[in-house]
C-alpha cells in the first residue's frame, strides 16, 4: 500500500501542475497537493499528516460522502454530522401526518429506535490512482470523433469493473479530473444502512427557508445526525436489525468553544462541478440560455406546485422536498447570473482569450500546434448555440416528468439487456439491478397526476413555441399551439397503462416488440422523442469527442501562457479548502459581520413571514437565553451561523468546517448569494460560505432535542 501511494502521489504532482513557489488563486486542493500550500504558515497549528496522511490514519479517513452531500464521522459508534438538507428527503420519507419528523423533529432515544434513511448511502475514499494513459490509449483507438466519449465510458466501465470484481467490498469511479487529458480511479467503501439519530424541527433546520437561501444573515440551524451500519463481520449490507454501527478508523472530535472572528479554519469535503477552465463559449452559453431558461421553469413549477399543497397537505409533504430542491436551484442560477453580469465574466474570459491568441501567433511552434484550437472551439459552440434550449428541454422532460421517465426505462430495458453488460447504460448494468429497482420504486412513490399534467405542459407546452424546436418532428404535429399541446398530453396521461407500480413491473421484462404492441399512447409519444433525439444525440456525441481534445489542447497552451498554478475543476471528489472566519462587504456602503446570533431568530420570527415561524418550544428556548456554555462571552449572545473566506461549492453541504487544531466548529452548509458565482469563478472580495456553529448544534441538540447522550457520546461535558 505504501508503494502505491507514493507512485501515487508522484503522477499527482504532474498532473496538477503545481508548484509551492506559485500561490494559488483559488483553493479546492486535492489530497496532494495540501502539503504544498503552506497551510501551517496560514495558521494550521496540527501536523499536515494528520490531515492526509498516505501511509497512515487521517483527517481523511473520518470523510463520508453522504449521498450527493459530505459528511463527517463524530464518535467511534459511526455517528455521522452532516447538514438538515442532506438528510431533508430521507426525514420527509420517513413522515406522515401522524408522525411529521420534518415539521416536529426527530430523537432516537436510543440506537434501537433510530430510523432508517431508507436508500441513502455513504462512501468513504480509500485509495486512488491515475489511470489516463489507460484512458487516453482507449479514446485515441476510437473508429471515428463521435465514439471518442463512448470509447472512453468504455474503458472506465472496465477499469472500475475490474476493480470492483477485485474487491467486493468497494466501489470505483473514474473521475475526469482535467477535460481531455487526466483521469483518476478513485476506490471507495460503501456502507448502505444509515439511519437518523437526530433532525431538529423544520423551523430550527431550514429556518429562513427560501427568503434566507443564499443569503447573509443566516439564522438556519442546518444540521442532522446520522449512524452507518454495517453486519457483525463488518461488510456493508443493507438495514438489517442485526447490524451493528460502524467503526470509523477515524472520527473527529468536536469543539464546543466554537470559532471567533479571525480564526484559521479549513474544511474537507466533496465538492460538485466547478467550470473554471472552460472556454468563455461555455460561460456565455451558461448565461444567455442554460441558466435563464431553468430559472424560469423552476420558478413555474415552484408556483403551480404551492399552490396544489395549499390544497392538499399530504400531498404537500410529498413534495415538499421536490419544492426544496427546485427553489435551491432557482435561486442558485439567478445569483450565478447577477454574478457573471457583476464581473463581466464573459467578456474577461473573452479577453483573456485574445490574449492567448497573440501569445500563440508571437511563437512559430505554438501557432503550428495550437493555432487553430480557440478557432475550433468557437465552430463548435457556434453548432451549440443553433441548438439553443433543445438538449436542456430534452432532458428536464425525462427529469421532471415522472411517467415520461417510466416509459423511457420500459423503452430502453429490453434493449440495453440485449448488450454485453460493458455496453449498456449504467443503470440497466447487472451490478445496478438494485438501483434500477429502487429508482422505478422512488418514481412511483412521488407519481401524482395532476403533477405530472402540471410538468408535461409547461415543459412541452413551452417547447413547442421554441423556434429551436420548430422542426422537432415530435412537436410539429401541435402546429404550433402551446393549448394544443397540452390538451395531447392531459390525455395520454390519462390514458396510459404505466402509472401503477404493479402493472409497470409486470411489463419490464417484455419483449421491445411486446411493449410497441401495448399500444399505448404515452409510451408512443415517448419513443417518438428518442427517435427524433438521437441525430441530435449522435450530433452531441461528435461535439463532445471534438471538444475533448480541443479543451485538452487548450488548457496545455494556457499553462504555457501564464505559468502559474492550475488545479481541476472540483468533480466530487475529496478537497480541502482553508481560509479565515471573515465579514465582507458585498455592496457599496455595506457591511456584514460574520456571525449571526439568535438574537437575530427571533428578530426574524417578530416579522411574521412564513419563513420565519418557530415551534412555540423553539421560540420560548430562545427567549429564555439559557445558553449555558454555549454563550459567545464576545457576542454576549448564542452564535448560530458563521461566514468565511473559503472555496466551496455544492457538494460541500455537510463539510466539517475544522480550527487550527483540527477540531470541529461548524457544519458548512451555504454560500453568500455574491459566491454563488464560485462555480465560474472565486475572489477573496465576494466569496464567502457559511457554516452552521458548533455551539448552536450542540445547545439545540440539548435543549430543543433532548439529546444529552449524543453530547455525551460526542465527549462534550455539561
Amino acid at each position: 500500500m505504501k508503494s502505491f501511494f507514493l507512485r501515487t502521489i508522484f503522477l499527482f504532482s504532474f498532473v496538477f501542475l503545481f508548484t509551492a513557489s506559485t500561490p494559488p488563486d483559488e483553493g479546492m486542493f486535492p489530497l496532494s497537493e495540501i502539503s504544498k500550500i503552506g497551510l501551517n504558515k496560514a495558521g494550521l497549528k496540527i501536523d499536515i499528516k494528520e490531515i492526509y496522511n498516505p501511509n497512515g490514519i487521517s483527517f481523511v479517513d473520518a470523510l463520508v460522502r453522504v449521498g450527493g452531500c459530505t459528511g463527517s464521522f463524530v464518535s467511534e459508534d459511526g455517528l455521522i454530522l452532516t447538514n438538515h438538507h442532506c438528510a431533508f428527503d430521507f426525514i420527509s420519507d420517513a413522515s406522515t401526518l401522524e408522525n411529521n419528523y420534518l415539521e416536529n423533529g426527530f430523537l432516537a432515544e436510543n440506537k434501537e429506535k433510530e430510523i432508517s434513511a431508507k436508500g441513502l448511502t455513504s462512501m468513504i475514499t480509500e485509495s486512488y490512482e491515475d489511470v489516463s494513459e489507460l484512458i487516453l490509449e482507449a479514446a485515441a483507438g476510437a473508429k471515428d470523433i463521435s465514439e471518442r466519449t463512448k470509447a472512453i465510458q468504455k474503458k472506465s466501465r472496465e477499469l472500475i469493473n475490474e476493480a470492483e470484481k477485485k474487491d467486493p467490498s468497494i466501489r470505483a469511479e473514474v473521475s475526469e479530473m482535467f477535460v481531455g487529458k487526466t483521469y483518476i480511479l478513485f476506490k471507495y467503501k460503501t456502507i448502505r444502512d444509515i439511519r437518523i439519530v437526530y433532525a431538529p424541527p423544520r423551523s430550527v433546520g431550514e429556518f429562513g427557508g427560501e427568503t434566507d437561501n443564499w443569503i447573509w444573515p443566516r439564522h438556519t440551524g442546518d444540521f442532522t445526525f446520522l449512524r452507518a451500519y454495517v453486519a457483525p463481520d463488518g461488510t456493508s449490507r443493507t438495514y438489517h436489525e442485526e447490524n451493528v454501527p460502524f467503526k470509523p478508523k477515524k472520527f473527529l472530535k468536536v469543539n464546543p468553544n466554537g470559532i471567533n472572528e479571525g480564526d484559521f479554519v479549513f474544511l474537507l469535503g466533496y465538492p460538485g462541478r466547478t467550470f473554471r477552465h472552460q472556454p468563455s463559449q461555455f460561460i456565455r452559453f451558461d448565461e444567455e440560455i442554460q441558466l435563464a431558461y431553468i430559472s424560469e421553469l423552476f420558478r413555474s413549477l415552484i408556483n403551480s406546485f404551492e399552490e396544489v399543497s395549499e390544497r392538499d397537505p399530504e400531498m404537500g409533504l410529498k413534495l415538499s422536498s421536490r419544492i426544496k430542491t427546485l427553489a435551491n436551484t432557482e435561486k442558485n442560477f439567478r445569483g450565478k447570473l447577477q454574478g457573471m453580469e457583476r464581473l463581466s465574466l464573459v467578456e474577461q474570459r473573452e479577453t483573456q482569450e485574445k490574449q492567448l491568441q497573440q501569445f500563440i501567433e508571437s511563437d512559430p511552434v505554438l501557432k503550428e500546434k495550437y493555432g487553430n484550437v480557440l478557432y475550433d472551439i468557437q465552430k463548435i459552440y457556434d453548432e451549440i448555440f443553433l441548438l439553443g434550449r433543445t438538449n436542456l428541454f430534452y432532458s428536464q422532460v425525462f427529469r421532471q416528468i415522472t411517467s415520461f421517465a417510466l416509459a423511457d426505462i420500459l423503452i430502453d430495458f429490453p434493449i440495453e439487456n440485449a448488450k454485453p453488460d460493458v455496453e449498456r447504460k449504467t443503470l440497466f448494468t447487472e451490478k445496478n439491478q438494485k438501483m434500477l429497482q429502487d429508482r422505478i420504486l422512488n418514481l412511483f412513490e412521488n407519481y401524482n397526476k395532476e403533477i405530472e399534467k402540471i410538468s408535461a405542459s409547461k415543459i412541452i407546452g413551452d417547447a413547442v413555441e421554441f423556434p429551436e424546436l420548430k422542426e422537432f418532428l415530435p412537436l410539429k404535429k401541435f402546429n404550433s399551439s402551446k393549448s394544443e399541446a397540452e390538451n395531447f398530453l392531459v390525455d395520454i396521461i390519462n390514458r396510459t397503462k404505466i402509472n401503477d407500480h404493479e402493472t409497470f413491473l409486470s411489463l419490464l421484462y417484455k419483449s421491445e416488440e411486446e411493449i410497441k404492441n401495448l399500444n399505448d399512447p404515452l409510451i408512443e409519444f415517448v419513443r417518438e422523442m428518442k427517435e427524433a433525439f438521437k441525430p441530435i444525440q449522435k450530433s452531441n456525441e461528435i461535439r463532445s469527442g471534438r471538444l475533448n481534445i480541443l479543451q485538452a489542447q487548450f488548457f496545455e497552451v494556457k499553462k504555457e501562457w501564464q505559468n502559474k498554478t492550475f488545479i481541476p475543476d472540483a468533480n466530487s471528489t475529496l478537497r480541502l479548502t482553508f481560509g479565515y472566519v471573515r465579514g465582507y462587504s458585498p455592496a457599496d456602503a455595506t457591511y456584514f459581520k460574520p456571525i449571526s446570533t439568535a438574537t437575530g431568530i427571533l428578530e426574524k420570527n417578530f416579522t411574521g413571514e412564513d419563513d420565519y415561524k418557530l415551534l412555540p418550544k423553539v421560540r420560548d428556548a430562545i427567549k429564555k437565553r439559557n445558553f449555558g456554555k454555549f454563550k459567545c462571552k464576545d457576542l454576549k449572545d448564542l452564535p448560530v451561523a458563521f461566514l468565511y473566506n473559503m472555496d466551496t461549492t455544492g457538494g460541500n453541504s455537510g463539510s466539517p468546517v475544522i480550527n487550527a487544531y483540527g477540531e470541529v466548529v461548524g457544519v458548512n452548509f451555504d454560500r453568500a448569494f455574491e459566491a454563488t458565482i464560485n462555480d465560474y469563478a472565486w475572489s477573496e472580495s465576494y466569496s464567502r460560505s457559511i457554516g452552521v456553529d458548533i455551539r448552536y448544534i450542540l445547545w439545540v441538540t440539548k435543549e430543543i432535542g433532548g439529546g444529552d447522550y449524543i453530547l455525551k457520546e460526542l465527549g462534550v461535558k455539561d
